[in-house]
């Protein structure tokens, strides 16, 4: 993910020392728009090895951060997800602070990043998103509501052309007038949040926008990246082939508000291209092209016409 808040060799040194580690070598990831990543080997107290991964949060305070985490450590626990689990400091931590912001160390699954795709591998990714829709949300900590990130959004819809503003109020005001879902969803399943080992998904990351709501925005979500060509057009095979491996696993969906959603969705983050994080005082790929998800805006609110 893109630096925005930089660490020099000390400064490293200090923040895995409480946890047992000493530093090896460390540099910035280059994937995301979001937070400070950081990709660390180090050495535990008896010198073994061990890759980790630190973040540092760049819009989310103390207390914001606190229901990932404990979503985190809890999703860590179930062994049909790949999901690292942060670690605790000397004192039983999770979470500290790295440059007057929010931070945690966490373990490094195995895998790298793989941007290609395919109907195999749309089809783990349907998988690794049905079971995650079935896990239960009851012990977790509230998390925010994606509802509200899209109120605050849609305050950007005068950035869009004059033409697509009226529909698009439109489609978010239909979409936050219909009752919210409470299955967990990951909220931001593109390809640079996924790693893979000889083929298969090895590590699900990035949770900071888990939230309870419908299952059918997360396949949304989920879609408009893995089951898109570059123009923007649906590409069919793999978005069969990820909704009937989902469908295998036990997730359920209702198309009509599936189609409803994949609108939603990609609205949602052309809006949050448009609005911009802190990617001027980046090192790394900062704010992410808003021009590829007003293409696939297009097509999905083509698919929305009637007849169509």
């Amino acid at each position: 993910m893109s630096v925005y808040t930089p660490l020099d060799a000390p400064q490293m040194t200090r923040i895995l020392a409480p946890f047992g580690y000493s530093l090896v070598h460390y540099h910035g990831a280059s994937h995301g728009i979001e937070n400070s990543t950081f990709l660390i080997e180090a050495k535990d107290r008896q010198g073994t090895p061990a890759d980790l991964v630190l973040t540092v949060f760049e819009t989310l305070d103390s207390n914001a951060v606190r229901p990932y985490l404990h979503l985190l450590a809890e999703l860590a626990r179930d062994s049909q997800l790949p999901v690292p689990g942060p670690l605790a400091d000397d004192q039983g931590h999770w979470q500290i602070t790295v440059a007057d912001k929010p931070a945690v160390l966490m373990p490094r699954l195995p895998g790298d990043h793989d941007f290609a795709v395919d109907e195999a591998r749309c089809g783990q990714v349907g998988a690794l998103l049905a079971r995650l829709h079935q896990c239960d949300p009851g012990s977790l900590l509230p998390l925010p509501d994606e509802r509200q990130r899209l109120a605050t959004l849609s305050k950007h819809l005068s950035h869009l052309p004059a033409n697509q503003q009226a529909p698009a109020r439109a489609l978010l005001d239909a979409w936050q007038a219909s009752p919210t879902g409470r299955t967990l969803i990951h909220g931001d399943l593109f390809r640079d949040n996924l790693l893979w080992q000889d083929g298969h998904i090895s590590a699900l990351l990035d949770f900071y926008n888990a939230c309870l709501d419908d299952p059918e925005y997360d396949l949304a979500v989920t879609l408009n990246d893995w089951c898109v060509e570059p123009c923007g057009k649906p590409a069919p095979e793999r978005e069969q082939a990820l909704l009937s491996t989902y469908q295998r696993h036990g997730g359920l969906f209702d198309p009509g508000r599936l189609k409803l959603a994949l609108a939603v969705a990609a609205l949602r983050f052309w809006l949050s291209r448009l609005a911009g994080p802190v990617a001027n005082h980046s090192e790394g790929q900062g704010s992410k092209d808003p021009d590829e998800f007003a293409r696939i805006y297009r097509w999905r609110m083509k698919a929305l016409e009637p007849g169509a």
